[in-house]
């Protein structure tokens, strides 16, 4: 039997509070604070949204306009009192986190759950990798649960009462949760199950629901109107008719889905599901929860117990057929409903344990309380690991490392969409950096920018996903040049001229290529920064690796005394071989040295090398250059 302490609706609804702060703390402890660099899985579209809210803007398909609308308002409201939009983002989430946490307490209330089990079954949902990670970032899953979990409870509703009012708001629930995820359209079977159970009510109320449901799909006109309105930020042209559809009808499905051809592919698949599952709880936890669901029958609810199977289930079969190749954020996301509604099979099978002995339910209790313990002191390292990676500071500070061109003739920096792109605007818009270069993505006319004449850089990992080729085939033959360590210069004609490099030195290495002129200062405190001017005598008949050496004694008599390299396969970050140089052309590269704490480097060297027919190593005269006057104080 439940106490009659806990039967109040003022303990229920105290119950309900409790558990959606103890969620919204746990979710503020681990939340993102900044722009997102991680690349995982999970934070896949984090740092475009992160743009997108504070500038009214639109993300990527479908749209999700009821999140982009809400979340620009959250996230502007805070902006006002001085929070910035990455933080505003992710509390969103968080907040949206908390409600659902709160709405699963309520769904297991229906079934006679003890409050204190609710509220800690409901709270290990919460402390699941999944929801935790989504509570904690900019994204759109937390609301989906919200949506998802209003969805079934308004049904269930519904199904006992045959009142219009549940009707009326289970059709708005959800509808909003399909517009706003195509993918939720899987749990209709389930809920079309509940409400069918009112058939005479629900064809008195049809029309009006109906109508319910078609008025609020006018959400979507939120796209149209913030592109026609200038937005800055828009995703696939949604302020044309044939872009709005695109964005709205699109549902990834052949992107993601993919069947296994043989047995033994399902059976691979089965097994890259639950490993991925036990990342979220232990998979016996998940089973029993799941199991539980059925228990729900053994209160006189059969109907329902076959509703709430069929809102999970058909999610668990979706996992074994989204493929992308990798473990990829669609399939986490389907994953939410499996771990949502297991969560309230163990609520309903506890209260079933408790009203057949109260000693064995209190005992199984502790062990759910033990295992958040467990989960929160597991799987918050993860959390933090996605939520605090500096990756995106480091590609701002490499852009920070641009100066103003000595001609002065504008920058543009071109970062791939993506992360890259998305901290780079982020810092631009929001951190008030950056403000001397002009910042575009890899859709820009990048040929107009070279024809202009401004300097076209791009941060030198570009280069592994639009390699040489991938210029050439474009713009005809393009020429690289460093202009900061990490950040390339790209150019249709050779962007270095002899004006520029016309220092008083010139070495010439026996290949073919000389040292026409170096430099090499302090950037920062424990890191050089050397400036390489290489020029060709003639073409190079083969490719030259770069070595720079930061030596302990001059010459190096063993490995021992190497204190640190920054060796390179080609010049001008790895991308630009020698076999490409043509002859009188000059490359400028860039090379950063970092210094070991407690080391005493006394200079650095310089050659190139190339590998010989006996696998040792060539190498050209080597350069030595004395390390200049520190200009700053080392840590």
């Amino acid at each position: 039997m439940v106490p009659d302490g806990w039967n109040g609706s003022s303990s229920r609804k105290a119950a309900l509070l409790i558990g959606g702060l103890l969620a919204l703390a746990l979710f503020i402890s681990t939340l993102q604070l900044t722009i997102n660099g991680s690349l995982h899985p999970y934070t896949t579209d984090v740092g475009e949204i992160q743009n997108a809210l504070p500038r009214w803007g639109t993300i990527h398909f479908p749209g999700y306009p009821l999140y982009s609308l809400t979340g620009s308002f959250f996230v502007s409201l805070l902006r006002l009192v001085g929070v910035e939009p990455a933080i505003g983002a992710s509390l969103l989430s968080a907040i949206f986190g908390a409600v659902a946490i709160a709405l699963l307490v309520a769904l297991e209330l229906f079934y006679d759950v003890p409050l204190p089990v609710a509220v800690i079954t409901a709270l290990l949902f919460a402390l699941s990798t999944s929801f935790w990670v989504d509570a904690s970032i900019a994204e759109i899953h937390t609301l989906t649960i919200v949506l998802l979990l209003a969805s079934i409870i308004f049904a269930i509703r519904f199904s006992r009462s045959g009142k219009r009012s549940d009707l009326l708001w289970f059709s708005l629930f959800t509808a909003q949760l399909i517009l706003h995820q195509r993918a939720m359209v899987f749990i209709g079977p389930g809920l079309l199950l509940l409400v069918l159970n009112q058939r005479q009510a629900l064809r008195r109320g049809l029309p009006l629901a109906l109508g319910v449901a078609l008025l609020s799909s006018l959400i979507y006109l939120y796209l149209p109107i913030r592109a026609w309105q200038g937005a800055n930020w828009t995703f696939n042209q949604p302020g044309s008719w044939r872009g709005f559809w695109t964005l709205a009808l699109d549902t990834k499905t052949e992107r993601i889905i993919t069947l296994p051809s043989t047995m033994s592919q399902w059976f691979e698949r089965a097994r890259a599901v639950s490993l991925l599952l036990s990342g979220e709880w232990p998979l016996f936890l998940l089973i029993i929860g799941l199991i539980g669901n059925a228990a729900i029958a053994l209160k006189g609810r059969l109907l329902e117990s076959l509703a709430i199977f069929l809102t999970w289930f058909p999610y668990l079969i979706l996992s074994l057929i989204i493929w992308e190749g990798r473990l990829s954020d669609a399939l986490l996301a389907v994953n939410l409903p499996v771990m949502a509604m297991s969560a309230l099979g163990l609520g309903v099978l506890t209260a079933v344990v408790i009203n057949k002995s109260r000693l064995l339910g209190t005992g199984l209790t502790i062990i759910w309380a033990g295992l958040a313990i467990y989960l929160f002191i597991e799987n918050r390292p993860n959390v933090l690991a996605l939520t605090r990676d500096p990756s995106a500071e480091t590609v701002i500070m490499v852009a920070e490392r641009i100066n103003p061109a000595p001609d002065g003739r504008p920058i543009t920096l071109m970062a791939l969409w993506g992360n890259d792109y998305w901290s780079l605007a982020y810092a631009q818009a929001f951190q008030g950096r950056l403000s001397h270069i002009n910042l575009v993505d890899h859709n820009a006319d990048l040929e107009a920018i070279m024809d202009g004449r401004d300097h076209l850089l791009t941060l030198s990992k570009t280069f592994y996903l639009r390699p040489l080729s991938w210029w050439d085939q474009r713009y005809g033959r393009v020429y690289l040049s460093g202009y900061t360590p990490d950040i390339i210069e790209v150019d249709k004609e050779p962007p270095i001229t002899y004006q520029e490099s016309a220092l008083d030195q010139f070495i010439d290495l026996g290949n073919n290529i000389a040292v026409k002129a170096t430099e090499l200062e302090w950037l920062s405190p424990g890191k050089l920064q050397l400036t390489t001017y290489w020029e060709t005598i003639a073409h190079p008949q083969m490719d030259y690796s770069v070595a720079v050496h930061l030596v302990s004694q001059v010459p190096p008599e063993g490995p021992d005394d190497i204190i640190s390299q920054a060796d390179s396969q080609h010049p001008v970050g790895g991308w630009y071989p020698t076999s490409r140089w043509e002859e009188g052309e000059i490359i400028r590269d860039k090379y950063l040295i970092e210094i070991p704490e407690g080391s005493n480097p006394q200079a650095l060297r310089l050659s190139m090398y190339h590998l010989a027919e006996d696998g040792s190593y060539v190498n050209s005269e080597w350069i030595t250059l004395p390390l200049p006057k520190e200009t700053y104080q080392t840590d």
